[in-house]
């Protein structure tokens, strides 16, 4: 089994390389034996080159791999420091209708992801700016790099988040990735077992 872990920032990432003592390869990829990771930056275009570098680079086969993605996102309704699975994947401000779409109903949307019985689960929209209002109404989350992921062919998808800011107040300065961290790793640590 093969895991790529893909996280959009530093600050997540170079934690997670060190606990797990993953090796230095380039500034964005870290690897030890069938665990990797890369660090894309929180863009469509910075997910997309960053992979498409790591395929040419290393000649890597994606559908082999296992792809966790784990992450701080916004929310419109859920509480700073919630931990969530993404069930599923949308584009977010696509609006798509003038070719007898539905609102968010782009490519890969919704694409389904694989998750751990009993943890809480909600959907992530992912945009291209930070998302400052919404008209979604059930608990979901907001990112900038999950929807661009999903359109390379890994073998399974996962995504943890981690609720850093919300639409309905301004509590970022007081949230604490470090004191959520263990959550992450715990549901990493079932991912890990559940696929071995």
């Amino acid at each position: 089994m093969k895991i790529l872990f893909v996280v959009a920032m530093d600050r997540e990432a170079i934690k997670f390389a060190n606990d797990y003592n993953l090796k230095k390869i380039t500034d964005n990829y870290y690897k030890k034996d069938n665990i990797e990771l890369i660090i894309t930056s929180a863009t469509r275009n910075g997910v997309t080159s960053s992979l498409s570098n790591l395929i040419y680079d290393y000649n890597i086969d994606l559908r082999d791999y296992i792809m966790i993605n784990f992450g701080m996102v916004g929310s419109n309704n859920l509480k700073i420091g919630d931990v969530v699975m993404i069930d599923k994947s949308y584009g977010y401000n696509l609006d798509l209708t003038l070719f007898d779409k539905k609102l968010y109903e782009g490519p890969y949307s919704p694409y389904e992801l694989y998750k751990i019985n009993n943890e809480k689960k909600c959907n992530c929209y992912t945009s291209d700016g930070f998302v400052t209002n919404t008209d979604i109404k059930e608990d979901s989350v907001f990112d900038m790099e999950l929807n661009s992921i999903i359109t390379f062919p890994f073998k399974k998808c996962y995504s943890i988040k981690i609720v850093s800011d919300s639409l309905s107040n301004n509590e970022f300065e007081d949230f604490n990735y470090d004191d959520h961290i263990n959550k992450i790793y715990e549901i990493i640590n079932k991912i890990i077992k559940e696929n071995e």
